[in-house]
Parts: C-alpha cells; structure tokens; sequence
C-alpha cells in the first residue's frame, strides 16, 4: 500500500495570510534545512523567492537568513501583489512627472492592500514547497503577524522543539554567520523554552525541562548587556524578553524560585532585573536580597561581568520603579535599591555616576545623611565630578546643612567653570 502522505511536509512557524495591520516596513524569515545545501541548489532557492523577501540574503552550511532590506517590505507586497490592472497602473505611474496620477493609484492599490498580501502568503507557500522539493526543508519561519490558530503553525510550534533543538545547539556557523544564527536563536527561543509540566518532583530535571534550561540561558549570553542599559531601547527591550521567557519557564506558583535557582546566575539576575518578576513576593522569597545578587554576581563566568552592574542597575530601577513603565515612582524603597547597587561597586563599569544613583535612591528613602556619606565616597574614589557634588549638595540641602551646601555649591560652580 502507498504510504499515507504528510499533513505538512516540513515546519512552517507563521504559516498564513498575516494581518494587514502587521505588514510593515521590514520584515526577516529564515529556512532550515534537513542538511547542508550545494551552491547550485542555494542559486535556484534564491532565484524564485517572492520580491518583498529577496532584497537581502545570507547562506551557511544547513540554513539561509534572508528578507527585505531598508522600508521595501510594504511597498513590494503593494506593488507587486496587488491585483491586476491596479498593479500595473501603480508600477507605470511617475510620481515625479505627475504626482496626482501616482497618488490616485497609490489609493487604489493601498484600498486592495488585503488581496495583495493573501497573494503574497500564497506566494510564499509555493515557493517554499518548490524548494523543498530541492533540498528538504526542516523549518521555515515565516512573516510575522500570522494567525495564532493555523492549523500548520499549530503542528510546527508543537514539533519545533524536537526538529530543532539539537540542531540550534550544536550547530557551529562559518565565519561570517554567527549574527544571522544569533538572530535565529533569538527568534527560536520561545519554542524552546516552554514549561515543563507541573507537578514534577522538585530535584527531577525532564529532558524537556533540561532544553529549556539551555535554551533560556544561551539567550541570556546573548542578550546579556556590557553597558549601562538605557530604557525604551533595543537593549532594554533584549533584557526584558529574556525576563519574559524565564517567567513562563519559573510559572507563578509558590516553588517560582525553586525553577529559577535551576537556571545560570546571569539567567537568574536577567530575571531579577526585569518587570515579570512580582517584587512584593520577591521580597518575601529573598529577605536578604542584597546577599542574594551577590551571590548570583560572584557566579558569573569571567566573560559575564560586565553585564552584573547593568543588571543591578535595572533591579534598582524597579524596585524603586524610577522607569517610565511606572506612573509614580516608589521612593520608600531606596535604601534596599541603594544597597543593590553597591553590590555593583568592584564590578567592571562602575563609576561616578553609579554612586550619585545610589545617593539620589538613600535621599529618596529619607536617609540624607546616609546618601551625603554614600556621595562622599563616590568623591574619594573618582575625584570631582560635577554629578557626585551635585549629588552630595542635593542630600546637604534636605540635611538643612546651609555650610555644606555652599561649599558644595562652590565646588560645582568650579567644575563647570573649568569643563569645557
């Protein structure tokens, strides 16, 4: 008897007619292969992939990276989509010679944008199925902003972890590969990471449990940060999906911390630093949190340092809630974020203004003789700089120092003086 064919021949993630409102000015996808691809095969791939894909490419051994480049995503599905003659009156009209024209049949192909882009998905599944016909397809991973509820998504988001966990894990790029294979584990992550089902033995590690593990802190390296993180950027942005993967592995139950202690150090502090953690019940769970983030930092492998102030840093900031995520800030807690951030003094990158912060959270906390003292210190150990004497002067003038406060005030008035 002839064998029953495949439901779906290969992993499509986001298979489907994503969403208009999701078609935007850029867009990224990536093919996985069953094993290595010959240059003439990769010739023929590339050759009949759809427009609004093709304007950038990237190959190694097993996978190709590829998509559009610059704003040209939108556009290309529109101009080279929509149906005819609306797409042919958009592709001859000259918004230089007659910009009305151009722009009444920008209108009219903008009114049948939802018909284009179902003839891109179309597009893109014939494509896809042509090139696995040339070399076998382990995983394509799709446009975003698919539905949720695709029968093939479904079966490919169920299956990703066994086809691809191993292979991500293993898999050593060429030379010029390793961002486009970062950015591919970064996408991949949170199908690898799921939690481990409930109701396991607390010591038992599953083998599910135990890929997630890896998977959660590879992307901690990855994203970890070397620098002071400033907020509402791509950097923040690495930290707190990180923190978003590691809240679904930990779940909300009373053992939360229990699932995260399985996790690296860097992978717990990336947790601790972000806003999926519930701080009040944070606070229960580590009383003494300070030696607790310290613990975690001296755990840190040599090449992870760097990231322990920027991640003590971000802790601070939430615990005090001094971040634009939170309408009023929580002033109360400052001298516990003061005393997270000294754990962040012999780490590399500390400097001045980690003291003046620290400073500024003890005057919050209405310890101003405290956060004189920590200012102070910031002051002998970096010398003068304009943000630690203001610093001091800010906690002098709350102390009701009026003697201290004009020495401080002179001091500033010099350093401004002299700094260019």
């Amino acid at each position: 008897m002839t064998p029953e064919p495949e439901p779906f021949p290969f992993l499509f993630i986001n298979h489907g007619t994503p969403d208009v409102e999701t078609v935007g000015k850029c867009e990224e996808a990536f093919l996985w292969f069953r094993g290595p691809v010959a240059p003439a095969d990769r010739a023929r791939i590339a050759a009949g992939v759809p427009s609004p894909l093709q304007r950038f490419w990237h190959w190694d051994r097993e996978f190709c990276y590829f998509g559009s480049e610059g704003d040209t995503y939108e556009f290309a599905v529109l101009s080279d989509y929509t149906p005819e003659p609306v797409r042919t009156a958009l592709r001859t009209a000259d918004p230089t010679r007659d910009p009305a024209a151009w722009h009444r049949a920008f209108e009219a192909a903008t009114a049948r944008f939802d018909e284009a882009i179902e003839a891109f998905a179309a597009d893109l599944e014939r494509w896809a199925r042509a090139v696995h016909a040339i070399a076998p397809i382990a995983v394509l991973w799709g446009p975003e902003g698919t539905p949720d509820d695709d029968a093939w998504h479904r079966a490919s988001v169920a299956g990703f972890a066994e086809m691809m966990g191993e292979r991500l894990k293993r898999y050593v790029p060429g030379h010029d590969g390793t961002k486009a294979l970062n950015w591919i584990k970064d996408r991949c992550a949170p199908l690898l990471a799921a939690t481990a089902p409930r109701g396991r033995a607390r010591g038992e590690t599953s083998p599910d449990e135990a890929r997630s593990i890896g998977a959660i802190n590879d992307a901690c390296r990855r994203g970890r940060p070397t620098e002071f993180v400033r907020r509402l950027t791509h950097d923040e942005g690495e930290v707190l999906r990180n923190g978003e993967l590691i809240a679904a592995f930990v779940g909300d139950t009373r053992a939360w911390s229990a699932r995260l202690e399985r996790l690296a150090p860097l992978s717990q502090l990336t947790f601790l630093a972000s806003y999926d953690v519930d701080h009040a019940q944070l606070l229960q769970t580590y009383p003494a949190l300070p030696e607790r983030v310290r613990a975690l930092v001296e755990g840190f492998a040599p090449d992870e340092r760097r990231a322990a102030l920027p991640l003590l840093v971000m802790l601070a900031q939430t615990i005090t809630r001094d971040t634009p995520a939170f309408d009023r800030q929580r002033r109360k807690s400052g001298s516990l974020a003061a005393q997270v951030l000294r754990v962040g003094f012999d780490q590399p990158g500390c400097r001045g203004a980690t003291f003046a912060r620290a400073s500024r959270y003890l005057r919050w906390s209405g310890q101003a003789r405290e956060a004189r003292a920590m200012a102070e210190e910031g002051l002998f150990r970096y010398g003068e700089r304009r943000t630690l004497v203001r610093a001091a002067l800010k906690a002098a003038r709350v102390m009701g120092d009026e003697r201290a406060a004009r020495k401080y005030e002179a001091r500033l008035t010099a350093l401004t003086s002299t700094t260019p």
